[in-house]
């Protein structure tokens, strides 16, 4: 039907888990490394010879290597290739052998297809100065002027002027004794000067340590000793915000503000637009003098998750890690139009090549998100697209700028594409090309909305941690519309099993248990944390996700809960704790307990169920504004139900959550507005 024909070796017994991995050569392959020519242990007679002279071993890249994973989801082949991997080898007849010791793969491809000599880059250093390159005259953003505001007047900077200020930033960076492996904090909201910071840290081989923005000033500091960046870039209001605290940070580097707009106490301000460096030193960045050892395992980016505590953990990945987003997405897109029907010369060009056309894509989700700045932006540098930047969602602007700028991408989390497909200002003669989103559970009618909005749009729903370097599962096209409770299958470079979360053996397929995730994206550890990189982990490297969920019978990853006690809303994760420890401040509170109620464009908001202390009186009217008074905007309690007793404990005294949050559940269902709700 398609053209191809599989043929297996010695296939694995199914066990109810779905993976494709091929974690050693894969990896030399996508990156452009050599093959080891190291033999292992005798391998079935049909086995080829193991390659080691560079030409067959750069024949394992690009379309080849694309092939192989494509039709290994298609056939939704179950096996696993281990870490012993011996070879592969290429063949005349076009076709391919891959495989170890205990099971071989054999694709044979009835027509030829042109090998592309280019793979995936080795570092964000060679990626990022060969597409700025070239795509040099194209528009790569529009952004206001005014950072706090999305409308007005806007401007527009080419790749080949972003690749100009980050040279010259680079080169300034390395006077104030920044290298390859050296720690730079990157704060601040969606802006041209974020790009450029970016750029330009990765330009030298050091590592962007990109901390969110919204965190509170206590959080700030805890993010920032914990790394101590060598210099600190901030837009106006957070350089000003980390003045406030400055007291508190232990060896931090200096801190410098790219904006004058919000700026406060003695900040110096840089401008990226004219940095003073000489011509000759941009020309050392960009030419790589002095700059050394920078591979696919140097340390690459920091992003921070939500820790037990509360306080954020800093995630340090690789830069093989931080760039698989570039391939992996494009390989399940090509997944869903095979099992679509569309023929492979077709597909082909698809997976292994950007699109032909300039992409304008609504840029909404924070670069300081794994799925914001390893998702979207790097997909961004890639394809060559435009982004268009919101500094703050508004449903209304949004609409605007899309029509102003003929938008025809969208995506980041769920609640952008409800509110905009909902909203009465949507033209009917705007018309979109993509939608795909991750970071929360998006409502299982929305593929159903768009395709019936817009007939031809491929949509897709993925599924990931910050830990696990964004995506990890992916559904798309048809497949998604048919299973829109899905977030899809893994992309070939990951793995996901089920385990019973008390006895931590594997489950079959169908039955809920804790969702273990396994790939090369997987972050290198918890930055200055070894026991919680410890406790993350299961044996043979297996990451303990703290989400329930099952595996269908075609694979499928179904989230059915978090085990981690997080609620994510608008794709911002808020640890309970953390709204639970602000609360508690109250002095009229006895006991809290911070749960999440269902929306419909956000996912989820926010409620917290209390107890007052005897002879206290408050309404949740009160509740709410001392708690958002030390809490950051998504934080904040939307729904407050007071119990007349203590919150429901079991016999040994510790507290059911999981009936707090079905009786808050149900409140709000019979409301579905945050009323004065009591018990």
């Amino acid at each position: 039907m398609f053209g191809p024909a599989l043929s297996l070796g010695k296939p694995a017994v199914g066990d109810g888990r779905v993976r494709f991995r091929i974690p050693r050569w894969r990896l030399a392959a996508m990156t452009g490394d050599r093959l080891s020519s190291t033999r292992g242990p005798a391998a079935p007679q049909q086995r080829p010879r193991i390659p080691t002279s560079p030409p067959a071993c750069a024949m394992l890249s690009g379309t080849y290597l694309l092939r192989l994973f494509a039709f290994a989801s298609l056939f939704n082949y179950t096996s696993s290739i281990n870490d012993n991997v011996l070879a592969s080898q290429e063949h005349p007849n076009h076709g391919m052998w891959v495989g170890n010791a205990a099971m071989w793969v054999k694709l044979t491809v009835r027509r030829p297809y042109d090998v592309p000599t280019g793979h995936l880059a080795p570092s964000f250093r060679v990626f990022l100065l060969k597409q700025l390159e070239q795509y040099s005259d194209r528009i790569m953003l529009n952004a206001p002027l005014d950072p706090t505001g999305n409308l007005g007047e806007r401007e527009d900077v080419t790749y080949g002027e972003v690749a100009r200020r980050a040279l010259d930033l680079a080169a300034w960076l390395r006077k104030q004794g920044v290298t390859a492996g050296s720690f730079v904090g990157l704060v601040g909201y969606n802006s041209i000067e974020w790009v450029v910071g970016f750029v330009a840290i990765q330009l030298l081989g050091a590592v962007t340590v990109m901390v969110n923005a919204a965190v509170k000033p206590d959080s700030m500091a805890h993010c920032l000793n914990l790394v101590k960046p060598v210099v600190i870039l901030a837009d106006g209001p957070c350089s000003s915000s980390i003045t406030l605290i400055q007291d508190e940070l232990k060896d931090c580097g200096k801190v410098y503000a790219w904006s004058k707009l919000g700026v406060t106490g003695n900040v110096e301000v840089l401008d990226f637009k004219s940095m003073k460096v000489s011509p000759s030193d941009a020309a050392d960045v960009k030419n790589g003098v002095g700059i050394k050892d920078i591979h696919p395992d140097s340390d690459s980016t920091i992003f921070y998750t939500s820790g037990t505590t509360g306080y954020p953990k800093a995630v340090l990945s690789s830069q093989r890690a931080s760039l698989h987003n570039v391939i992996s997405s494009q390989i399940l897109l090509g997944r869903a139009a095979l099992r679509a029907g569309a023929p492979l010369e077709m597909v082909m060009p698809l997976i292994s090549n950007p699109p032909p056309d300039q992409r304008t894509i609504l840029m909404v989700v924070p670069f300081f998100h794994a799925t914001g700045c390893l998702t979207m932006l790097s997909k961004a540098f890639w394809e060559g697209s435009k982004l268009v930047l919101m500094p703050r969602w508004n449903v209304d602007d949004a609409i605007d700028l899309m029509i102003k700028y003929k938008v025809n991408v969208i995506g980041g989390v769920p609640s952008i594409a409800t509110a905009i497909i909902q909203s009465p200002r949507l033209p009917k003669d705007l018309d979109l090309l993509g939608c795909s989103y991750g970071g929360a559970a998006p409502a299982s009618r929305l593929p159903g909305d768009l395709r019936k909005r817009w007939p031809d749009l491929v949509s897709a729903h993925g599924w990931g941690m910050t830990e696990t370097n964004a995506l990890h599962t992916s559904n798309a096209g048809m497949d998604y519309v048919m299973k829109p409770k899905s977030c899809g299958v893994p992309v070939p470079i990951c793995e996901v099993k089920i385990i019973d979360t008390d006895t931590r053996k594997e489950l079959p397929t169908g039955k809920v248990g804790t969702i273990l995730a396994r790939g090369s994206n997987m972050m290198k550890e918890y930055y200055n944390n070894p026991k919680a990189t410890k406790d993350a982990y299961e044996s043979g490297r297996w990451l303990d996700t703290g989400d329930a969920g099952y595996l269908d019978d075609e694979g499928f990853l179904h989230i059915s809960d978090r085990i981690k006690d997080i609620i994510i809303r608008g794709g911002e994760n808020i640890p309970s704790e953390e709204v639970e420890n602000a609360v508690f401040l109250d002095d009229r509170i006895a006991e809290v307990a911070a749960v999440p109620v269902p929306d419909d464009i956000l996912g989820e908001l926010v409620a917290i169920a209390v107890s007052l202390r005897a002879g206290v009186k408050a309404t949740p009217e009160d509740i709410k504004a001392q708690a958002a008074s030390r809490l950051r905007g998504p934080a904040r309690p939307s729904f407050v139900v007071i119990y007349d007793g203590l919150l429901p404990r079991n016999i040994n005294g510790k507290m059911i959550k999981m009936e707090i949050k079905k009786t808050v559940g149900d409140l709000f269902a019979e409301t579905k507005q945050a009323p004065r709700a009591k018990l």
